[in-house]
Protein backbone atom coordinates (compact mmCIF):
# COMPACT_ATOMS: atom_id res chain seq x y z
CA UNK A 1 0.00 0.00 0.00
CA UNK A 2 1.46 3.34 -1.02
CA UNK A 3 -0.18 5.52 1.64
CA UNK A 4 0.72 5.77 5.31
CA UNK A 5 -2.57 4.78 6.90
CA UNK A 6 -4.37 5.85 10.02
CA UNK A 7 -4.03 3.58 13.02
CA UNK A 8 -7.33 1.88 12.34
CA UNK A 9 -7.75 1.64 8.58
CA UNK A 10 -5.93 0.20 5.59
CA UNK A 11 -7.14 -0.01 2.01
CA UNK A 12 -6.50 -1.19 -1.52
CA UNK A 13 -8.33 -1.05 -4.85
CA UNK A 14 -8.46 -3.06 -8.03
CA UNK A 15 -6.72 -1.58 -11.08
CA UNK A 16 -8.92 0.14 -13.70
CA UNK A 17 -7.89 0.95 -17.23
CA UNK A 18 -5.61 4.02 -17.45
CA UNK A 19 -5.18 6.36 -20.40
CA UNK A 20 -1.88 5.74 -22.15
CA UNK A 21 -1.38 9.43 -22.94
CA UNK A 22 -1.34 12.28 -20.44
CA UNK A 23 -3.31 15.34 -21.45
CA UNK A 24 -3.50 18.21 -19.00
CA UNK A 25 -5.45 21.42 -19.72
CA UNK A 26 -4.07 24.25 -17.59
CA UNK A 27 -4.96 27.24 -19.79
CA UNK A 28 -8.56 28.46 -19.54
CA UNK A 29 -10.43 27.35 -22.68
CA UNK A 30 -12.37 29.85 -24.78
CA UNK A 31 -16.03 30.35 -24.03
CA UNK A 32 -18.45 31.78 -21.46
CA UNK A 33 -17.16 31.44 -17.88
CA UNK A 34 -19.55 30.83 -14.98
CA UNK A 35 -18.36 30.65 -11.34
CA UNK A 36 -19.99 28.30 -8.82
CA UNK A 37 -19.88 27.60 -5.11
CA UNK A 38 -19.32 23.95 -4.27
CA UNK A 39 -21.17 21.82 -1.70
CA UNK A 40 -21.53 18.13 -0.92
CA UNK A 41 -19.31 15.65 0.93
CA UNK A 42 -16.03 13.88 0.25
CA UNK A 43 -13.45 11.55 1.75
CA UNK A 44 -9.67 11.80 1.42
CA UNK A 45 -6.92 9.23 1.86
CA UNK A 46 -3.45 10.61 2.54
CA UNK A 47 -0.24 10.34 4.50
CA UNK A 48 -2.19 11.29 7.62
CA UNK A 49 -4.99 8.74 7.25
CA UNK A 50 -8.63 9.16 6.21
CA UNK A 51 -11.10 11.99 6.66
CA UNK A 52 -14.72 12.40 5.58
CA UNK A 53 -15.98 15.98 5.56
CA UNK A 54 -18.01 18.66 3.78
CA UNK A 55 -17.03 20.09 0.41
CA UNK A 56 -16.25 23.81 0.37
CA UNK A 57 -14.76 26.31 -2.05
CA UNK A 58 -15.55 27.19 -5.64
CA UNK A 59 -15.09 26.04 -9.20
CA UNK A 60 -15.63 27.35 -12.73
CA UNK A 61 -17.19 26.00 -15.89
CA UNK A 62 -16.42 27.30 -19.38
CA UNK A 63 -19.24 26.82 -21.88
CA UNK A 64 -17.58 26.61 -25.30
CA UNK A 65 -18.60 25.90 -28.87
CA UNK A 66 -20.27 22.68 -30.12
CA UNK A 67 -21.72 21.94 -26.66
CA UNK A 68 -18.25 21.49 -25.20
CA UNK A 69 -17.85 22.36 -21.52
CA UNK A 70 -14.75 22.51 -19.34
CA UNK A 71 -14.77 22.07 -15.55
CA UNK A 72 -11.98 23.55 -13.44
CA UNK A 73 -10.78 21.30 -10.60
CA UNK A 74 -13.86 19.04 -10.63
CA UNK A 75 -12.79 17.26 -7.42
CA UNK A 76 -13.08 19.12 -4.11
CA UNK A 77 -9.80 17.43 -3.13
CA UNK A 78 -8.08 19.10 -6.08
CA UNK A 79 -9.29 22.67 -5.59
CA UNK A 80 -6.43 24.97 -6.51
CA UNK A 81 -4.76 22.46 -8.84
CA UNK A 82 -5.75 24.60 -11.84
CA UNK A 83 -6.60 21.78 -14.27
CA UNK A 84 -9.61 21.71 -16.61
CA UNK A 85 -11.40 18.54 -17.71
CA UNK A 86 -13.60 18.37 -20.80
CA UNK A 87 -17.24 17.37 -20.93
CA UNK A 88 -20.31 17.74 -23.12
CA UNK A 89 -23.59 19.57 -22.62
CA UNK A 90 -26.71 17.81 -23.93
CA UNK A 91 -30.49 17.60 -23.57
CA UNK A 92 -30.72 13.87 -22.99
CA UNK A 93 -31.49 13.92 -19.27
CA UNK A 94 -34.66 12.82 -17.51
CA UNK A 95 -37.74 14.40 -19.15
CA UNK A 96 -35.45 16.07 -21.67
CA UNK A 97 -33.48 17.96 -19.04
CA UNK A 98 -29.98 19.28 -19.62
CA UNK A 99 -26.99 17.19 -18.53
CA UNK A 100 -23.23 17.49 -18.48
CA UNK A 101 -21.26 14.29 -19.10
CA UNK A 102 -17.55 14.14 -18.24
CA UNK A 103 -15.51 11.15 -19.50
CA UNK A 104 -13.61 9.27 -16.80
CA UNK A 105 -9.88 8.61 -17.02
CA UNK A 106 -9.04 12.29 -17.47
CA UNK A 107 -6.10 13.61 -15.47
CA UNK A 108 -6.82 16.32 -12.92
CA UNK A 109 -3.17 16.52 -11.83
CA UNK A 110 0.11 15.13 -13.13
CA UNK A 111 3.67 15.15 -11.81
CA UNK A 112 6.16 14.92 -14.67
CA UNK A 113 9.09 14.35 -12.32
CA UNK A 114 7.52 11.25 -10.77
CA UNK A 115 5.62 10.14 -13.88
CA UNK A 116 2.12 9.72 -12.47
CA UNK A 117 -0.99 11.75 -11.73
CA UNK A 118 -4.53 11.84 -10.39
CA UNK A 119 -7.31 10.66 -12.69
CA UNK A 120 -11.11 10.58 -12.55
CA UNK A 121 -12.85 7.29 -11.74
CA UNK A 122 -16.29 6.15 -10.58
CA UNK A 123 -17.07 3.43 -8.05
CA UNK A 124 -17.71 2.56 -4.42
CA UNK A 125 -15.95 1.70 -1.17
CA UNK A 126 -16.44 -1.44 0.86
CA UNK A 127 -15.09 -2.38 4.30
CA UNK A 128 -13.91 -5.73 5.68
CA UNK A 129 -13.91 -5.92 9.48
CA UNK A 130 -10.59 -7.40 10.67
CA UNK A 131 -11.55 -7.13 14.34
CA UNK A 132 -10.26 -4.91 17.15
CA UNK A 133 -11.56 -1.85 15.29
CA UNK A 134 -9.31 -2.47 12.27
CA UNK A 135 -10.71 -2.47 8.75
CA UNK A 136 -9.60 -3.33 5.24
CA UNK A 137 -10.99 -0.88 2.69
CA UNK A 138 -11.44 -1.57 -1.00
CA UNK A 139 -12.43 0.79 -3.77
CA UNK A 140 -14.00 -0.94 -6.75
CA UNK A 141 -14.59 0.93 -10.03
CA UNK A 142 -18.01 0.42 -11.64
CA UNK A 143 -17.42 -1.74 -14.67
CA UNK A 144 -18.75 -0.26 -17.89
CA UNK A 145 -19.14 3.28 -16.53
CA UNK A 146 -17.20 5.56 -18.87
CA UNK A 147 -18.47 9.00 -17.83
CA UNK A 148 -19.87 10.88 -14.86
CA UNK A 149 -23.20 12.70 -15.27
CA UNK A 150 -24.37 16.00 -13.81
CA UNK A 151 -27.97 17.25 -14.05
CA UNK A 152 -28.47 20.96 -14.80
CA UNK A 153 -31.51 22.78 -13.42
CA UNK A 154 -32.44 25.00 -16.37
CA UNK A 155 -34.35 27.43 -14.13
CA UNK A 156 -31.71 28.02 -11.43
CA UNK A 157 -28.51 26.89 -13.14
CA UNK A 158 -27.71 24.56 -10.21
CA UNK A 159 -25.67 21.51 -11.25
CA UNK A 160 -25.94 18.21 -9.32
CA UNK A 161 -23.84 15.04 -9.48
CA UNK A 162 -26.04 12.05 -10.35
CA UNK A 163 -26.00 8.56 -8.80
CA UNK A 164 -23.73 9.19 -5.82
CA UNK A 165 -24.36 8.35 -2.16
CA UNK A 166 -22.65 8.49 1.23
CA UNK A 167 -22.90 10.10 4.67
CA UNK A 168 -19.92 11.95 6.13
CA UNK A 169 -21.84 12.45 9.41
CA UNK A 170 -22.27 8.70 10.00
CA UNK A 171 -20.40 6.88 12.75
CA UNK A 172 -16.85 5.76 11.91
CA UNK A 173 -16.13 3.74 9.80
CA UNK A 174 -19.48 4.04 8.00
CA UNK A 175 -18.66 7.67 7.24
CA UNK A 176 -15.93 6.39 4.90
CA UNK A 177 -18.36 4.42 2.73
CA UNK A 178 -19.39 6.10 -0.49
CA UNK A 179 -20.40 5.58 -4.09
CA UNK A 180 -19.38 8.40 -6.37
CA UNK A 181 -16.72 10.32 -8.25
CA UNK A 182 -13.19 9.37 -7.23
CA UNK A 183 -9.64 10.51 -7.82
CA UNK A 184 -7.09 7.68 -8.09
CA UNK A 185 -3.32 7.70 -8.60
CA UNK A 186 -2.35 6.44 -12.04
CA UNK A 187 0.85 4.65 -10.95
CA UNK A 188 -0.73 2.14 -8.56
CA UNK A 189 -4.50 2.93 -8.73
CA UNK A 190 -4.63 3.77 -5.03
CA UNK A 191 -7.47 5.99 -3.84
CA UNK A 192 -6.89 9.66 -3.08
CA UNK A 193 -10.48 10.88 -2.75
CA UNK A 194 -14.12 10.06 -3.44
CA UNK A 195 -17.01 12.54 -3.35
CA UNK A 196 -20.79 12.40 -3.36
CA UNK A 197 -23.81 14.71 -3.25
CA UNK A 198 -21.81 17.31 -5.17
CA UNK A 199 -23.73 20.46 -6.07
CA UNK A 200 -22.53 23.55 -7.96
CA UNK A 201 -24.56 26.73 -7.36
CA UNK A 202 -23.97 29.78 -9.63
CA UNK A 203 -22.51 32.81 -7.87
CA UNK A 204 -24.25 36.15 -8.12
CA UNK A 205 -22.45 39.00 -9.89
CA UNK A 206 -19.34 40.21 -8.05
CA UNK A 207 -19.70 43.49 -6.14
CA UNK A 208 -17.23 45.35 -3.94
CA UNK A 209 -17.26 43.93 -0.41
CA UNK A 210 -15.09 43.58 2.70
CA UNK A 211 -13.81 39.99 3.01
CA UNK A 212 -14.36 38.10 6.25
CA UNK A 213 -11.23 37.45 8.29
CA UNK A 214 -9.05 34.45 7.36
CA UNK A 215 -7.74 31.92 9.90
CA UNK A 216 -4.09 31.56 10.90
CA UNK A 217 -3.83 27.86 11.74
CA UNK A 218 -0.29 26.56 12.28
CA UNK A 219 3.36 27.53 11.92
CA UNK A 220 6.27 25.10 11.65
CA UNK A 221 9.92 26.15 11.66
CA UNK A 222 12.23 23.68 9.93
CA UNK A 223 15.02 24.90 12.22
CA UNK A 224 17.84 25.46 9.74
CA UNK A 225 18.78 27.61 6.77
CA UNK A 226 17.64 25.04 4.19
CA UNK A 227 14.22 26.64 4.42
CA UNK A 228 10.85 24.94 4.05
CA UNK A 229 9.43 26.58 7.14
CA UNK A 230 5.66 26.53 6.58
CA UNK A 231 2.56 28.52 7.50
CA UNK A 232 -0.93 26.98 7.31
CA UNK A 233 -4.05 29.12 7.01
CA UNK A 234 -7.62 29.12 5.76
CA UNK A 235 -9.11 31.86 3.57
CA UNK A 236 -12.81 32.53 4.08
CA UNK A 237 -14.53 32.96 0.70
CA UNK A 238 -17.32 35.05 2.22
CA UNK A 239 -17.66 38.74 3.02
CA UNK A 240 -18.39 40.20 6.46
CA UNK A 241 -22.13 39.87 5.75
CA UNK A 242 -21.87 36.18 4.85
CA UNK A 243 -22.18 36.61 1.08
CA UNK A 244 -20.08 34.47 -1.26
CA UNK A 245 -16.97 36.08 -2.77
CA UNK A 246 -15.59 35.31 -6.23
CA UNK A 247 -12.37 33.36 -5.65
CA UNK A 248 -10.61 34.81 -8.69
CA UNK A 249 -10.91 38.29 -7.12
CA UNK A 250 -9.45 37.20 -3.77
CA UNK A 251 -5.79 37.53 -2.78
CA UNK A 252 -3.80 37.44 0.44
CA UNK A 253 -0.67 38.87 2.07
CA UNK A 254 1.60 37.54 4.81
CA UNK A 255 2.82 39.70 7.71
CA UNK A 256 5.29 39.22 10.55
CA UNK A 257 5.82 40.86 13.93
CA UNK A 258 4.97 44.61 13.78
CA UNK A 259 2.71 44.40 10.70
CA UNK A 260 5.76 43.88 8.48
CA UNK A 261 4.62 42.91 4.97
CA UNK A 262 6.50 39.83 3.76
CA UNK A 263 7.89 39.87 0.21
CA UNK A 264 8.27 36.67 -1.79
CA UNK A 265 11.15 37.93 -3.88
CA UNK A 266 11.58 36.64 -7.42
CA UNK A 267 15.27 35.94 -6.92
CA UNK A 268 14.52 33.41 -4.18
CA UNK A 269 11.06 32.06 -5.00
CA UNK A 270 10.43 32.94 -8.64
CA UNK A 271 12.19 30.11 -10.50
CA UNK A 272 10.49 27.30 -8.58
CA UNK A 273 7.06 28.96 -8.55
CA UNK A 274 6.77 30.52 -12.00
CA UNK A 275 6.95 34.28 -11.38
CA UNK A 276 9.56 36.92 -12.24
CA UNK A 277 8.38 39.89 -10.15
CA UNK A 278 8.46 40.21 -6.36
CA UNK A 279 5.10 39.32 -4.78
CA UNK A 280 3.53 40.74 -1.65
CA UNK A 281 -0.04 39.87 -2.70
CA UNK A 282 -0.73 36.28 -3.73
CA UNK A 283 -3.84 35.38 -5.77
CA UNK A 284 -6.12 32.86 -4.08
CA UNK A 285 -5.37 29.42 -5.52
CA UNK A 286 -1.92 30.40 -6.81
CA UNK A 287 0.17 27.23 -6.88
CA UNK A 288 3.82 26.27 -7.18
CA UNK A 289 6.47 24.29 -5.33
CA UNK A 290 6.01 26.53 -2.28
CA UNK A 291 2.43 27.83 -2.63
CA UNK A 292 -0.64 25.73 -1.94
CA UNK A 293 -4.31 26.52 -1.42
CA UNK A 294 -3.94 26.72 2.37
CA UNK A 295 -0.16 26.68 2.90
CA UNK A 296 3.01 28.58 1.98
CA UNK A 297 6.66 27.63 2.52
CA UNK A 298 9.55 29.96 3.31
CA UNK A 299 13.26 29.55 2.59
CA UNK A 300 14.06 30.99 6.00
CA UNK A 301 14.11 29.99 9.63
CA UNK A 302 13.70 31.87 12.90
CA UNK A 303 17.27 30.97 13.84
CA UNK A 304 20.43 32.80 12.79
CA UNK A 305 21.16 36.43 12.00
CA UNK A 306 18.19 36.97 9.65
CA UNK A 307 15.15 35.40 11.36
CA UNK A 308 11.89 35.09 9.49
CA UNK A 309 10.03 36.44 12.52
CA UNK A 310 10.55 36.98 16.23
CA UNK A 311 7.12 36.35 17.73
CA UNK A 312 4.15 36.19 15.33
CA UNK A 313 3.01 35.59 11.75
CA UNK A 314 -0.23 36.79 10.18
CA UNK A 315 -2.41 36.75 7.08
CA UNK A 316 -4.73 39.33 5.51
CA UNK A 317 -7.30 38.76 2.76
CA UNK A 318 -8.01 41.25 -0.07
CA UNK A 319 -11.00 41.46 -2.41
CA UNK A 320 -10.78 43.57 -5.57
CA UNK A 321 -13.79 44.30 -7.81
CA UNK A 322 -13.72 46.91 -10.60
CA UNK A 323 -10.61 48.49 -9.13
CA UNK A 324 -12.03 48.75 -5.61
CA UNK A 325 -9.85 46.86 -3.11
CA UNK A 326 -11.10 46.00 0.38
CA UNK A 327 -9.15 44.07 3.01
CA UNK A 328 -9.84 42.00 6.11
CA UNK A 329 -8.05 42.46 9.42
CA UNK A 330 -4.58 40.98 9.75
CA UNK A 331 -5.10 37.76 11.69
CA UNK A 332 -2.00 36.72 13.68
CA UNK A 333 -0.70 33.49 15.13
CA UNK A 334 1.78 33.86 17.97
CA UNK A 335 4.92 31.77 17.50
CA UNK A 336 7.67 30.62 19.86
CA UNK A 337 10.67 30.78 17.49
CA UNK A 338 12.72 28.19 19.36
CA UNK A 339 9.86 25.72 19.75
CA UNK A 340 11.30 23.11 17.40
CA UNK A 341 14.60 23.08 19.28
CA UNK A 342 12.92 23.01 22.69
CA UNK A 343 10.62 20.15 21.75
CA UNK A 344 13.26 17.94 20.18
CA UNK A 345 16.16 18.57 22.59
CA UNK A 346 17.33 15.32 24.19
CA UNK A 347 15.45 13.08 21.75
CA UNK A 348 17.03 10.48 19.55
CA UNK A 349 15.81 9.67 16.06
CA UNK A 350 14.22 6.23 15.79
CA UNK A 351 13.42 6.34 12.06
CA UNK A 352 13.09 8.61 9.05
CA UNK A 353 10.63 7.95 6.22
CA UNK A 354 10.12 9.89 3.02
CA UNK A 355 6.95 10.59 1.01
CA UNK A 356 6.40 12.33 -2.30
CA UNK A 357 4.07 15.31 -2.63
CA UNK A 358 1.15 12.94 -3.31
CA UNK A 359 1.59 11.31 0.10
CA UNK A 360 3.10 8.08 -1.24
CA UNK A 361 6.08 6.59 0.59
CA UNK A 362 9.31 6.45 -1.45
CA UNK A 363 12.51 4.59 -0.67
CA UNK A 364 14.97 6.81 -2.53
CA UNK A 365 13.66 10.39 -2.58
CA UNK A 366 14.78 12.81 -5.26
CA UNK A 367 13.72 16.43 -5.66
CA UNK A 368 11.13 17.73 -3.17
CA UNK A 369 9.89 15.24 -0.58
CA UNK A 370 8.19 15.08 2.84
CA UNK A 371 10.41 13.67 5.61
CA UNK A 372 8.62 12.17 8.63
CA UNK A 373 10.96 11.72 11.61
CA UNK A 374 9.93 9.42 14.46
CA UNK A 375 11.74 9.97 17.77
CA UNK A 376 12.57 7.56 20.56
CA UNK A 377 9.64 8.79 22.67
CA UNK A 378 7.15 8.03 19.87
CA UNK A 379 6.57 11.64 18.79
CA UNK A 380 7.03 12.68 15.17
CA UNK A 381 7.92 15.76 13.18
CA UNK A 382 7.31 16.49 9.50
CA UNK A 383 9.42 18.63 7.19
CA UNK A 384 9.57 19.42 3.48
CA UNK A 385 13.08 18.68 2.16
CA UNK A 386 15.06 18.65 -1.06
CA UNK A 387 17.14 15.54 -1.78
Amino acid sequence: MAFCMSAQTVHKMSKPSIKADVEIITEQPEGTVVSYSRSGEFMTASLYGFEATQQTGQMKIVYGNDNKVYLLDPLAYGEGTGVWVQGELSDDGTDGGTTITVPLGQYVAYNEEYGYGLILAWGRNSLIDLGDDYYWMEFTPDEGVEAVTYAVDDATGVITLQGSEGDASATYPDNLLAHGLAGIWSDDSSLATIEWGTTYTPLSEAVAAVPANPEALEFFDCGDESGFTRFDFNINLKDVDGNELHADKVSYSIYTDQDQLFTFDAATYGASNGFDQDMTEIPYGFSGNDFYLRRVYFYRTNNGDNPLLTWRIGIQTHYTVDGVRNSSDIVYLEVIPSAIDAVNTGKTVASERYYNMAGQEIANPTGIAIKVTTYSDGTTSTAKVVK
